[in-house]
């Protein structure tokens, strides 16, 4: 871990483009915690990733997330049904993936 963690950013990307982001931040030397996933609107799973670095590496990291969590169209259903119903529901092209990076200035870091 670089002692000279200046940065967290909070990343909040989906779920079918974290896995192969997080590898790539592995492979880029990024320590991260998983620390939320859940499932949306449109069920569709997001993970949120707590990421530490220094501010020198912010344009490696930036990257990575542009180039792993473009966004994408795809149809899902309009109106949700249970599982086992007889239905045909509508179908509406939403965008989806993407990711949010939130960043803060870190004052002091510990690992214990």
């Amino acid at each position: 871990m670089d002692p000279r963690l200046d940065r967290l950013t909070i990343l909040t990307v989906s779920g079918s483009q974290a896995d192969l982001l997080m590898e790539q931040l592995k492979r880029a030397g990024f320590y991260f915690t998983v620390m939320h996933t859940t499932e949306g609107v449109i069920q569709e799973v997001e993970v949120c990733l707590l990421v530490g670095f220094h501010s020198e590496r912010m344009s490696v990291l930036l990257n990575l997330v542009r180039e792993k969590c473009r966004p994408y169209r795809q149809y899902v259903s309009a109106q949700g049904f249970l599982p086992g119903e007889l239905a045909n529901p509508s179908m509406v092209e939403a965008e989806l993936g993407g990711a949010l990076f939130c960043m803060m200035n870190v004052e002091r870091f510990e690992q214990i």
